[in-house]
């Protein structure tokens, strides 16, 4: 099984993921979960990019934290052979630090960074020379996946349209990314062997 993985998270350094969001793809099967948790606080620059702030936070979680899922999100990514995250160094700093507030540790897992493996695949110029990471939605757009249709896969897989910068959208279009674009590429031979 592939795990499709992103956060939004309470700032860059290690703090709290206010949401977390993947998909888990199978041979036969794709299916998603979204989980909102209570944080102590939010950024301001964070807030920014997301919106959520740890009010609305309160009441997306209905009052639960990572604590009260750790056991689900274990489960489920202990039976993952790939996690595929745009920035997985990000996302799993964060995953490390959730598990360690909870005396846990995080396992080890196989990781796809799509971030790092589209950056010559894409080959978006940087000012200095050589070629940037490019974005999430720069990855889309090189491989023609459509705002239109990340919407139609995150209403599909998580039942709401929502927008980038929630991690629903962004998990949406990161699966399609690897699925409808980064097939054409030998470095989704990895993906592939893994679901």
């Amino acid at each position: 099984m592939v795990i499709y993985l992103d956060t939004e998270t309470t700032g860059l350094s290690p703090g709290q993921i206010c949401q977390l969001s993947y998909i888990m793809q199978t041979k036969d099967n794709v299916k998603a979960k979204n989980m909102f948790f209570t944080v102590n606080y939010v950024s301001a620059s964070a807030q920014a990019v997301h919106g959520f702030s740890a009010s609305e936070l309160l009441k997306l979680s209905n009052g639960k934290k990572f604590a009260d899922y750790f056991e689900e999100i274990y489960n489920d990514f202990q039976s993952a052979s790939l996690i595929v995250a745009h920035n997985t160094a990000f996302d799993i700093m964060f995953l490390r630090a959730e598990f360690e507030n909870l005396g846990k540790v995080l396992p080890n897992y196989n990781l796809f960074c799509s971030m790092k493996k589209s950056t010559p695949i894409c080959k978006i110029a940087r000012s200095s020379g050589g070629y940037k990471y490019p974005k999430l939605s720069e990855l889309c757009a090189f491989w023609g996946v459509a705002d239109k249709d990340v919407n139609t896969q995150c209403a599909n897989l998580f039942g709401k349209e929502v927008s980038f910068h929630d991690a629903r959208f962004d998990c949406s279009a990161l699966y399609l990314a690897i699925n409808k674009g980064f097939n054409k590429a030998d470095a989704y031979n990895l993906v592939k062997e893994s679901i």
